[in-house]
């Protein structure tokens, strides 16, 4: 497995947001694993953000030669992902303070399988709901029927928590007005602007954001695609016009990003030694995580051979290459 970067961070227990955090680089993750008894198998690209108990953290300064001292404060352990940094605070884990402080007029948690029926923080915004601080809706949007995972699992529907400032109570119904005109002609550009004025980040950042987003040539409703090839695999998407993969007689290991480019992720699927690239492409992403994927809620996928000809079909964009082995 290729090093990967990881942050512990200490968590502020007011307000739920990190107070301060470190980042270090493993180059063994199995070790990792071993010292904070993490399960391979529940999380096998390291995905969760995990709590850590003292002696862990203890055992996680000791093993990779950290100085980091969370003085009493619960410390969590998250793997490291994407490029860039956006030139601003971006909102996510800083909600609860930024609200409180009249920064942020409006989040929205959740959106998430239920049961639980409680997102992650949810006790700490109640706090300050019953002081009259914060508005709470809750809206819950039940499946037709239930859905059953093999592990044992059973979830109903979604269900997403709202949070305004008193006197910004608009804003619930106008973000769920964008959210059902989303859905009938597809997410664009308009509608990713209006949720940032609507979630308070001010003009400038709402372009960086968009900007950045044509620079990873993201597209609206789709997905971007991972996949490591062979050079005759390469030459065969050239001879395609870069528009298709080839046909292959063995799975595929597909990465999914909904967002940033993961380096560390993106360089893992280079395992194979056969393998000479990472090619990268934009997938119709409703239909990839409903037809396709193995679970809507992982990123990566293993697509059997003779399903290239269903996935191809759902390819939006050119495939491109962005990482060659060895650079």
């Amino acid at each position: 497995m290729q090093p990967l970067r990881f942050i512990l961070q200490a968590i502020d227990a007011d307000y739920g947001h990190p107070a301060f955090a470190t980042m270090f680089v493993v180059e063994r993750p199995d070790e990792l694993r071993a010292l904070i008894g993490m399960d391979a198998k529940a999380d096998p690209d390291f995905e969760m953000h995990d709590c850590l108990e003292p002696h862990e953290v203890v055992a996680v300064n000791r093993h990779f030669g950290l100085g980091f001292d969370p003085r009493g404060r619960q410390t969590y352990l998250t793997k490291r992902t994407g490029r860039s940094e956006p030139p601003y605070l971006v909102h996510t884990g800083y909600e609860l303070v930024l609200m409180l402080e009249g920064r942020k007029p409006f989040t929205r948690m959740g959106s998430e399988f239920y049961p639980p029926h409680r997102h992650y923080d949810e006790d700490q915004f109640d706090r300050y709901v019953a002081q009259g601080a914060l508005h709470k809706e809750v809206q819950l949007e039940p499946f037709d029927e239930p859905l059953h995972y093999v592990d044992g699992r059973v979830f109903e529907g979604f269900r997403t928590v709202y949070y305004t400032l008193k006197g910004e109570e608009w804003r619930i119904p106008a973000w769920k007005l964008v959210s059902e005109a989303s859905r009938k002609s597809g997410w664009n550009e308009s509608f990713e602007r209006l949720e940032g004025m609507l979630l308070g980040y001010e003009e400038w950042q709402n372009d960086w954001w968009y900007n950045d987003i044509r620079r990873r040539n993201s597209r609206w409703g789709a997905l971007s695609l991972y996949l490591a090839v062979t050079e005759a695999e390469l030459a065969a998407i050239e001879d395609a016009g870069y528009r298709a993969l080839p046909l292959r007689s063995k799975s595929l290991k597909l990465l999914s990003s909904m967002s940033e480019e993961d380096d560390d992720a993106v360089r893992s699927l280079l395992t194979d030694v056969e393998s000479v690239a990472v090619v990268r492409f934009s997938a119709k992403a409703g239909r990839f995580l409903k037809e396709l994927a193995n679970e809507p809620q992982v990123t990566l996928h293993t697509l059997a051979g003779e399903r290239v000809k269903d996935l191809n079909r759902l390819i939006v964009s050119d495939i491109e290459v962005v990482l060659r082995r060895g650079s």
